[in-house]
């Protein structure tokens, strides 16, 4: 703690005619020479670690090494704070001597506790005590950082000022000459050397702390040099009390100067939370005795400094030409002035020796909480650190590379932030910043209840409220005015002004940013602990820091502390046990003693050991002995404590084991547990209802062979000797084997028992009912079992359906090749033979085969797309009568010629549902069969009913069919071998259509047959619900079916199709027009044809029905038809919805002439 240095390079107006400046070589030679003799102090101090050993040269050399707190700003800058605000100096020196005089045991607890835990700075001191909150810890590093580099950047501009006054010249403008680089780099240098030689921060760096001993000592030098040549040139007449009061008159005022108290806080709060002065007062103290002598010793030289301020001040001020805004540099103009140039030159060695102190020690403890709280645990989680590399290495390395980087960047910000004075204000920030960690800091020293939550809430929000009212004004001050938001408040909000927080006005700054900041972290710390208490394992490590004083006393042979009090087991017993079995047990033990018992003495071994075993009976052996050992024995906890952290775990463990028994009670398997003498201490419901235990049964601590017994009598245990089982399954358990046991119960049942022991002794056993998954696992065994079996059989049917498909493929090419054959022959001979009637009978001999192949291919066409469902039936009600009998017109001329009564014989009309062309397809197979294989005789066309149902039937006289051969003739291929008319054979396909047709339909089929006298077919047919059929209207019938005359025009890409077309056409009075391309054929269509013949796939832009739709367009609505091999119903219902005939290829001659004369006569 200091006041601001803000005018080092001033001094008095008439110094240049008193004095002879020195050079400024001289200056930087003189630092050298001192900075080595510290080199050599500390060296010596390294080489010879028994120097200074004694108790009171140990305590000395820790007195002053505290010293380092009097830094260069305290050496100069106090004597201008006294010359221009009087007792504005004091607070630097008042807060430290209020602490070593009334809170000293602060500091002693602080060492004791630190000693204990291997402390090495206060970021893992904060850390240690809240459970290793290693976010605490980064966050204390980061703001100690903060705060440093404003308070080195003084530092280093004192001692380049202090260069500057004593030269004569000002400061250079380059970097390079300015004299503080060459300090700062000095001293990193000397903190690298002497500070980071080990990796254990928490061995005592002896060198180090001796040099920066003899730093303090030649500053309190200096400064009482200096003070004595200012108390004998104190101005006026009398004894010196009488000239020092006479010459305070003007500086003393009548109330204390502003920011007095936030001052003397700041200061109070330093002494422990400053890094440098936690290292020196906790981490390198020897010996905690050392404590006591040393604070004196400190009070001592506080007190010499302070003294002496007040005089140097005055005498300064009676200089000619004094000016209070040149006070800072009393300390150097004041011998200077009277031509003691050697004292001055002491004087700017204590200054150095201030500096360097402080830069030291400071480097040393920043740098070890930037290694080992910031970088190292971002190293560990990035793997970039682990066990085989030289992480001592790397640990030396971040806090030597720390402490260069600390002195460069304070360095940097010395040269360029900010002026002197706003430079000096961010000194009193820091110091305001590092008192926001003395709540945590002296809470978790003396508070039980404090928790790292609530150690993060306080420091973060005192960091927040310093942020906002004391560094953001000083960082936005900008030529002595502020930015309109920091005036007025964010947003107009004036209860946030940064300055007048809620409206608090009157006070300083400081004061005010102090007041607020120090409010919060102490709120905020206080609520939230008391709102997230700590936990079980942080309040028993917080044992140390609560009382570090504690002793742990030596152990009885059992293990027992023998301070503990006879009532304070029995407190214990009542809390976990109840009242009442607490007292009567300790009764019924004290009524065996010859002597009585007295409560309030020590207790001794045997009633120990009676507390201890009543404990185990609620809380188990491990955990009595826990509670004894661990909780009470040294722990620094009343017993009033102990009692409520046992309700918290008994709280806990009632928690957890009613978790537990619930997820016991929910899991489908039963459960037993026993422990290692075979008792029962678990089980769920589940377990009990398996073995049909009764109520009472099962209870904690039930030996297990009384249900192992139990069982085997209900024959549980399958045959045998019942207690040679028992046996059997009792040294099984205390073994502690794991095993897996199915076990077939009487009732069928299948309970797989599924055993492992538990640690410690014990065993733990579930039962699952597997009967079903066993039920399924024979099941799929005995389906596994016929696996082959239907695997042999399917390759068989596989294998014969190859077979037939071979057969099916043989025997199509056969009867497609023997009419083809056949036409081939018959057309060669018509090309050799010139008689006209042979020529007649061949080309009719053609015609048929060419129908036969026609046929089998249709039928084959048929087959396919039935087996493919591709034909849908098209429902309607109709006569059966009436489709009889133009079957019958059909067919009669065949019949004729062959000499076949063809005869129908029905009822005037039977209505009936079906498809008709489907039907009419059927009835058209059975009578073409017979019409075929009937020689002479009839045949007969009939319809009958039964029921609601009709059977049309077809009789033949034909030569019958064989009984062994009725089960075949609907199979593909299969035909009689008896051949028909002429030698004519069916294709061996109707009948198979019939079948296919049939099961679309779902009308069944029937045959009858007796070799030699005929056979019967028939279909029956569901009759129609309405039996009222519409009157078909007919169209009348021209009697001219005369072709000649009609215009067709026929589109097809085949040109031989065409030529073909175009020879039958004109036979038949037809005058065609032939077209290969749809352009073409539209250039026709301007003719105005009559008929429209187009093949469907015609391999243009356009396909046949598209075509059909453009001829229209220009020749207008007139009748057409599609040519198409694709018989399928999708086609048929697109042809029908655009009003055009499908003609299926291969065309029949009499449909297509049919086709023609029905478009002639409309």
């Amino acid at each position: 703690m200091a006041t601001p240095v803000s005018s080092l390079h001033c001094r008095p107006r008439n110094e240049e005619h008193t004095t002879r400046m020195m050079s400024g070589w001289l200056l930087l030679l003189v630092a050298l020479a001192y900075v080595g003799l510290l080199f050599t102090v500390a060296w010596l101090g390294e080489r010879h670690p028994n120097w200074a050993r004694g108790p009171r040269a140990r305590a000395a050399v820790y007195a002053l090494a505290m010293a380092v707190y009097c830094s260069s700003w305290t050496f100069y800058g106090a004597v201008g704070t006294a010359a221009r605000s009087g007792l504005g100096f004091l607070p630097i020196y008042l807060g430290p001597i209020l602490l070593l005089l009334f809170g000293w045991r602060i500091l002693e607890r602080l060492v004791l506790a630190s000693d204990r835990h291997r402390i090495v700075s206060i970021a893992d001191f904060l850390s240690s005590r809240y459970g290793r909150a290693r976010g605490l810890a980064a966050t204390v590093a980061v703001i100690a950082v903060v705060a440093a580099i404003p308070y080195f950047a003084l530092q280093f501009k004192a001692v380049g000022m202090s260069v500057g006054v004593l030269s004569g010249k000002p400061l250079g403008a380059e970097w390079y000459s300015d004299p503080a680089l060459y300090i700062a780099l000095m001293l990193a240098v000397f903190a690298i050397l002497f500070g980071t030689r080990r990796i254990d921060a928490t061995e005592h760096h002896r060198g180090m702390v001796l040099a920066i001993a003899l730093e303090s000592l030649v500053k309190l030098l200096a400064f009482l040099a200096i003070g004595a040549l200012a108390l004998w040139l104190l101005p006026g007449d009398g004894s010196l009390p009488n000239r020092v009061i006479e010459s305070s008159n003007g500086l003393l005022g009548s109330t204390l100067p502003a920011g007095f108290l936030a001052q003397t806080l700041l200061a109070f709060t330093a002494i422990v939370c400053l890094p440098r002065q936690f290292h020196v007062g906790v981490v390198e103290c020897q010996d905690p005795a050392d404590l006591q002598p040393a604070r004196w010793m400190f009070i001592g030289y506080l007190a010499l400094i302070s003294v002496l301020v007040m005089p140097i001040a005055l005498a300064g001020m009676a200089l000619p030409g004094a000016d209070a805004a040149a006070a800072d540099s009393f300390v150097l103009a004041l011998p200077l002035a009277h031509g003691q140039e050697l004292l001055a030159l002491l004087a700017y060695v204590g200054g150095l020796s201030a500096a360097t102190g402080m830069v030291i020690v400071a480097s040393v403890a920043l740098s070890t909480m930037v290694s080992n709280d910031l970088v190292l645990p971002l190293l560990l989680r990035r793997g970039l650190l682990h066990a085989g590399s030289d992480i001592e290495r790397s640990v030396l390395l971040i806090r030597r590379v720390g402490i260069l980087l600390l002195a460069l960047v304070a360095f940097a910000y010395h040269r360029h932030a900010l002026d002197q004075q706003t430079l000096a204000q961010h000194g009193l920030l820091a110091f305001a910043a590092v008192a926001q960690f003395a709540p945590a800091l002296i809470g978790g020293l003396y508070w039980r209840g404090a928790s790292r939550t609530g150690a993060y809430a306080g420091v973060l929000a005192g960091t927040v409220v310093w942020v906002w009212c004391l560094l953001l004004p000083a960082l936005l001050h900008i030529d002595g005015n502020l930015p309109a938001w920091v005036e007025d408040g964010p947003f107009g909000w004036v209860w946030l002004r940064p300055q007048s927080l809620f409206g608090l006005i009157g006070w300083d700054p400081l004061t005010h940013g102090v007041f607020w900041s120090l409010l919060a972290n102490v709120s905020a710390f206080v609520f939230v602990s008391m709102r997230y208490r700590p936990l079980l394992q942080d309040q028993l490590a917080a044992a140390d820091y609560l009382d570090p004083y504690a002793h742990r006393p030596a152990p009885l042979p059992g293990g027992w502390a023998v301070k503990l009090r006879g009532s304070e087991l029995l407190t214990l017993a009542e809390r976990i046990l109840g009242e009442a079995d607490a007292r009567r047990a300790f009764r019924e033990y004290t009524a065996s003693l010859p002597g009585g018992w007295a409560p309030e003495q020590p207790a001794d071994r045997a009633l120990v050991q009676h507390t201890e075993r009543l404990l185990a009976s609620a809380l188990g052996a491990a955990s009595a002995r826990t509670t004894l050992t661990s909780v009470l024995r040294g722990s620094g906890m009343e017993l009033g404590e102990v009692m409520g952290l046992l309700d918290q775990t008994s709280h806990a463990l009632r928690f957890n084991r009613e978790v537990l028994t619930t997820t016991l009670e929910n899991i489908p398997q039963g459960v037993s547990v026993v422990d290692a003498d075979m008792r029962l201490v678990a089980w769920n419901l589940r377990y009990q209802e398996l073995f049909d235990y009764p109520d009472g049964m099962l209870y904690v601590g039930r030996p297990v062979i009384d249900l192992l017994r139990w069982n085997a009598e209900r024959g549980e245990m399958g045959v045998g000797d019942a207690e040679a089982q028992l046996q059997r399954r009792l040294e099984h358990l205390r073994a502690g084997a794991p095993h897996v046991f199915e076990r077939v119960r009487t009732n069928g049942q299948v309970i797989e028992m599924v055993g492992r022991a538990l640690p410690g002794g014990g065993y733990v056993t579930s039962y699952s009912d597997i009967t079903e998954s066993k039920r399924v696992e024979r099941e799929l065994r005995e389906v596994n079992e016929t696996l082959e079996q239907r695997v042999e059989l399917r390759t068989r049917e596989a294998e014969s359906a190859q077979q037939s498909k071979t057969r099916f493929l043989a025997a199509i090419s056969h009867d497609v090749l023997q009419p083809l054959h056949a036409a081939r022959l018959f057309a060669s001979a018509l090309r050799e033979d010139g008689d006209p009637a042979e020529q007649v009978r061949l080309a009719a001999r053609m015609d048929a085969a060419l129908r036969a192949a026609e046929d089998l291919l249709d039928g084959l066409l048929d087959v396919s797309r039935l087996d493919a469902g591709m034909l849908q039936p098209q429902w309607s009600d109709f006569d059966a009568v009436e489709l009889l009998q133009e079957l019958q017109a059909q067919y009669a001329p065949t019949a004729a010629q062959r000499g076949i009564d063809l005869q129908v014989r029905a009822p005037a009309s039977l209505p009936v549902r079906s498809d008709r062309r489907l039907l009419r397809r059927v009835l058209q197979n059975f009578i073409g069969n017979s019409m075929r294989y009937t020689q002479m005789g009839r045949v007969l066309l009939s319809a009958r009913l039964r029921g609601s149902e009709a059977l049309l039937q077809v009789w033949d006289t034909g030569p019958g069919i064989p009984a062994v051969h009725l089960g075949q003739i609907f199979d593909e291929f299969h035909r009689f071998d008896q051949p028909g008319e002429r030698g004519q054979r069916g294709l061996g396909l109707g009948l198979s259509i019939c079948q296919r047709i049939s099961l679309v339909l779902a009308h069944p089929l029937d045959v009858r047959s007796q070799v030699g006298h005929g056979s019967m077919f028939s279909v029956t047919v569901p009759r129609a619900a309405n039996s009222a059929l519409p009157t078909p209207v007919r169209q009348p019938k021209r009697n001219d079916d005369s072709l000649d005359g009609l215009r067709v025009l026929c589109l097809d890409n085949d040109p031989e199709i065409l030529e073909g077309m175009q020879a039958l056409l004109g036979r038949w009075g037809v005058q065609p027009s032939c077209a290969s391309t749809v352009d073409a054929a539209l250039a026709l269509a301007t003719q105005v044809p009559q008929v429209l013949l187009v093949d469907y796939h015609v391999h243009d832009r356009l396909d046949g029905l598209d075509a059909l739709d453009a001829l229209r367009s220009v020749c207008g609505a007139v009748p057409g038809a599609l040519l198409t091999a694709d018989g399928s119903d999708a086609l048929k219902r697109a042809a029908q919805a655009r009003g055009y005939r499908l003609l299926t290829k291969p065309i029949k001659p009499a449909s297509l002439r049919a086709f023609l004369a029905a478009a002639h006569q409309t």
